[in-house]
């Protein structure tokens, strides 16, 4: 089967979702107008909100309207504030404009979310910060206030009664915070991002990419009138596998996997737990012709369950994921070593040590693991994405889709990641 034009193809489409997307998605580089470090008047932070982090379920406000953002660390012995002084930066001069920030919901032992009133004068991509803790910030993008005006009378009541909630936090119900279909970013990572070395006979790097993509906006008129579509994402995920030993430093194997899914993430943010959902098709091929093609196409489920322990911090991870062989004509054997699902698990904290395990096994007795541990060594600035060194396990069958059927002796990689 060929299918290397068509992997170009997938290559040239998703690189086109990235440009189309990434003055959107990214910070704007004219951002850097603004001098957004520290100034001489800021005093330190109290001891205990030097490590907060802030968040937002949208990285998008509207002037005049109701905003949310989710605190994160260590509340301190009084507890989380009921209220937080902040203020916001624009670009150009840097003039900021004052908020105050309202405790909502149930607090829990390491996060806390907030409701404030974005002010009508802040247009464009603007710096939220605390003032005690101006070390704890976060770029948000606002639309103009006649873009906000343009909308139906009926959608800007519904706003206007959310912007209440900032006086009376008792207006939110906490389904409304708890359920909620898919993430707002539109291009997001997908899975880990790393490059590991090590191995033996040959000796080889391995590295993965992974990115995602919304193909509906959520300000868009067909999630507006759908709103099932936000849940819609084109992910692309590429693993290859490096010959650092021969004299040509060949790529030994490289898989590529697109594919279209639909996902539902139920949050419980005071808690931090969370349960995702996703199901849809997904292509796998190496991109190779004749005897050396190997290829499968299927439908797929899979689940995300984050469970946090008492201390807030340390959470556990449990990410099944099943699938049905559409076309697996190149390598009919493959249920055989790859089977018909796997399990995915993890424990640890965003914020240090973790530990990542993928579990597979076939219908003929035999499988693999590999087994992931990783420190951050500079801090993240979104859960699960930073610098982190890496070191890598793996034992069994599979290292590549050229070798599904291939046992290998354990192996074990350094090197650092992206996303873990």
């Amino acid at each position: 089967m060929t299918i290397l034009k068509q992997n170009h193809v997938l290559y040239i489409v998703f690189l086109a979702l990235l440009l189309a997307t990434a003055t959107t998605v990214l910070p704007s580089a004219h951002a850097a107008d603004c001098d957004y470090s520290p100034q001489e008047n800021e005093t330190t932070p109290p001891a205990h909100m030097a490590d907060w982090l802030l968040a937002a379920p949208t990285p998008r406000v509207s002037p005049g309207q109701a905003f949310e953002i989710v605190v994160s660390g260590e509340p301190g012995e009084a507890g989380w504030p009921s209220h937080l002084p902040a203020f916001i930066e624009l670009r150009g001069n840097c003039p900021r404009v004052a908020l105050e920030l309202t405790a909502i919901g149930t607090p829990g032992p390491s996060r806390q979310r907030y409701l404030g009133s974005w002010p009508i004068e802040a247009i464009g991509i603007a710096r939220l910060a605390l003032a005690d803790a101006a070390n704890a910030s976060l770029l948000l993008e606002t639309a103009s206030a006649s873009i906000a005006d343009s909308r139906p009378e009926d959608e800007q009541a519904e706003n206007a009664a959310t912007a209440q909630t900032a006086i009376n936090p008792d207006l939110i119900s906490p389904a409304d915070a708890a359920n909620t279909i898919a993430e707002p970013t539109a291009l997001d990572f997908h899975e880990p991002m790393y490059i590991v070395f090590g191995g033996k006979n040959p000796k080889s790097a391995r590295y993965q990419l992974s990115f995602r993509y919304r193909l509906f906006d959520t300000q868009g008129i067909v999630a507006q009138n759908l709103p099932v579509t936000q849940g819609l994402y084109f992910a692309f995920t590429q693993t290859s596998m490096w010959d650092l030993e021969s004299e040509s430093k060949p790529f030994r194997d490289t898989s590529f996997r697109p594919s279209l899914f639909f996902q539902w993430k139920a949050i419980n943010p005071p808690l931090g737990d969370s349960l995702a959902l996703a199901g849809g098709y997904e292509h796998e091929s190496n991109g190779r012709d004749g005897l050396d093609s190997r290829s499968i196409d299927t439908w797929f489920a899979s689940a995300k369950l984050r469970y946090h322990l008492p201390d807030g911090k340390t959470y556990i991870g449990v990410e099944p994921k099943i699938w049905h062989y559409i076309d697996k004509s190149d390598n009919a054997d493959i249920p055989r070593y790859r089977g018909y699902g796997q399990l995915g698990l993890r424990i640890g904290r965003d914020s240090a040590l973790m530990l990542t395990a993928i579990l597979r096994r076939g219908t003929a007795g035999v499988g693999s693991t590999q087994l992931d541990l990783s420190y951050p060594i500079r801090k993240s600035i979104f859960s699960g994405v930073g610098t982190f060194i890496h070191l890598q396990y793996s034992n069994g069958y599979g290292q590549t889709m050229l070798e599904y059927k291939e046992s290998h002796h354990p192996q074990f990689r350094l090197g650092v990641s992206l996303v873990r």
